[in-house]
């Protein structure tokens, strides 16, 4: 086919492969932009790709699973994105934190990290639209709790799963891990500080980070925001819940 034909001819260098660019490996711009790597529906592909694992363990997470329902069996369980966790209620909690430690096909050497999330009783409005455009929705609990989450891990055996307790929040009172994991004696400190969870049998069970003559626990929801009226050059900063956008 010659050029007189009027077709485009397409040319190229003898020393050049004929051969389409491939896209990066890197992603570069958002939706909407030419980029290759970023077609439009990459996220729904995504999500649909959280869902499908959603309730799947891998074999090795499975199997510690099963060993320890043998010697706990009445145990509840989540799983959620291939994590594990244990639900325990906290009278039993020390002793299921023991066997993860001294058990030889669980062996959790590490208390990587211990916290609390506070959820209060009765009805309550979340007022999120200042802050990120989503609409107020309300929640609905019977009784108020604070949730204790344990994450152990393994360096023996690689891996890593959650215990997870909850206390009331009108008399948040539970056993001490300190025995088994020195870091404990600051993890709890915290949690106590922050949500008044009262750690039987801790050492020295004070504040860490607030004063000790600090009334309240200011990562519980029942907790004033904004804590105290902040002065700045001359003026006051409302707390958040009493500002007008």
């Amino acid at each position: 086919m010659s050029e007189a034909d009027g077709d485009e001819v397409e040319r190229h260098d003898p020393e050049v492969p004929a051969t389409k660019p491939q896209p990066s490996k890197h992603r570069m711009g958002g939706p909407g932009t030419a980029n290759p790597n970023m077609a439009g529906g990459e996220a729904t592909q995504l999500r649909e790709l959280w869902r499908e694992d959603t309730h799947e363990l891998d074999p090795e997470l499975a199997a510690l699973r099963d060993h320890i329902f043998a010697a706990f069996g009445d145990l509840d369980t989540e799983v959620f994105r291939g994590e594990l966790t244990f639900l325990v209620e906290p009278e039993r909690l020390p002793d299921l934190v023991r066997f993860c430690k001294e058990d030889a096909d669980v062996r959790c050497e590490l208390l990587s990290d211990l916290s609390g999330v506070h959820w209060p009783g009765g009805s309550r409005v979340e007022r999120a639209a200042e802050t990120t455009g989503w609409p107020n929705y309300e929640t609905e609990e019977s009784e108020g709790r604070i949730e204790v989450d344990y994450i152990m891990r393994s360096i023996t055996h690689n891996h890593v799963f959650r215990i997870r307790t909850h206390v009331s929040d009108e008399e948040p009172r539970m056993g001490t891990v300190t025995d088994l994991y020195s870091a404990a004696l600051f993890m709890e400190r915290e949690v106590y500080d922050m949500f008044g969870v009262v750690f039987e049998g801790h050492p020295e069970l004070v504040r860490i980070l607030m004063p000790e003559e600090w009334e309240g626990h200011p990562h519980r929801k029942d907790y004033p925001l904004g804590g105290v009226e902040i002065q700045y050059k001359g003026g006051s900063i409302s707390p958040p819940d009493q500002r007008q956008y």
